[in-house]
């Protein structure tokens, strides 16, 4: 029999910025299905929740879908205006499962936490040098993450903040592009204010606008593949840096160095492969319910 998720090693990416907090509940919600039940991603799950300054970190090296832990945070009053999410396939396997090695990875700079997750490979990226920051586990997008901090930290503002946005981002351009040069760099990287997103290969965008308790309300999710039916996602431009604040885009730049059609091809069979495996569990689920209604029908 086949395996229809065999040779898949891509992660998956979830992030929402939003105008008012948000509660984590659609996040996990979407996330869960991904985690080992409709896709092979079952090495790690991670959450990052932002309360101002600080980011409440939830991870485990484990299937989301089988994890006590993931389960439990709807039992909590979770939310904010930044979260970032990713569900992790271990590539190369030996690079096991690990706390260390679970995004998002986290690090302070000037009293603020700075959260990054990381969809691809970066074969080789451990040769560039590191000077203030170092990676606690052994994956190459920890690397990548204290290798774009290494560089921006001299552009950010003494609390953390950005201080300049299109010094900041000028920088984020280049060192992305150096990224490029090794394999995948689709990531999430955000202080709690600024969401900036790298689409190097596909990475989709939903933007919702309504009204809570009559204030105006801006929400922008962004994932590796649309996580709901809804027809109006947008595939953001690839070699691309978007910037969100406050569940609007704020600013974009291209960056150099395009991903190899290998790397495009992968990720189209996960999409098909997990389409094609949750058509399936729909089938399944209306089968059994059919299967419930004639076993009453009978009784």
């Amino acid at each position: 029999m086949s395996i229809p998720w065999k040779g898949m090693t891509m992660c998956e990416l979830l992030a929402m910025s939003a105008a008012l907090p948000t509660d984590l509940e659609t996040s996990l919600a979407l996330l869960k299905p991904r985690g080992g039940e409709l896709c092979p991603h079952a090495d790690g799950w991670g959450v990052a929740v932002y309360e101002e300054r600080a980011a409440r970190l939830y991870k485990e090296p484990k299937a989301a879908s089988s994890s006590r832990l993931f389960g439990s945070l709807r039992d909590y009053d979770i939310s904010g205006r930044v979260i970032l999410s990713h569900i992790r396939r271990a590539n190369p396997a030996a690079i096991g499962k690990s706390y260390a090695n679970t995004h998002p990875f986290e690090r302070e700079v000037g009293g603020r936490s700075w959260t990054f997750a990381h969809n691809g490979k970066l074969t080789g990226i451990d040769q560039e040098q590191l000077t203030s920051f170092r990676p606690l586990g052994g994956t190459d997008s920890e690397h990548a993450f204290c290798l774009l901090l290494d560089h921006m930290k001299d552009f950010l503002s003494r609390d953390g903040g950005i201080a300049d946005l299109d010094l900041a981002l000028n920088q984020l351009v280049e060192k992305t592009t150096l990224m490029n040069r090794y394999g995948e760099a689709n990531y999430f990287l955000s202080n709690g204010e600024h969401l900036f997103v790298h689409a190097h290969t596909y990475l989709h965008m939903l933007e919702r606008h309504c009204a809570v308790d009559g204030q105006p309300q801006s929400v922008v999710l962004l994932a590796t593949q649309p996580m709901t039916d809804e027809e109006n996602w947008s595939c953001l431009v690839p070699n691309t840096i978007c910037v969100f604040l406050r569940g609007e885009m704020i600013a974009q730049k291209a960056t150099s160095g395009a991903a190899t059609q290998d790397a495009w091809k992968a990720q189209q069979k996960e999409a098909e492969s997990f389409r094609t495996r949750k058509a399936e569990a729909a089938a399944n689920a209306a089968r059994i319910e059919a299967e419930k209604d004639m076993y009453w029908e009978c009784s």
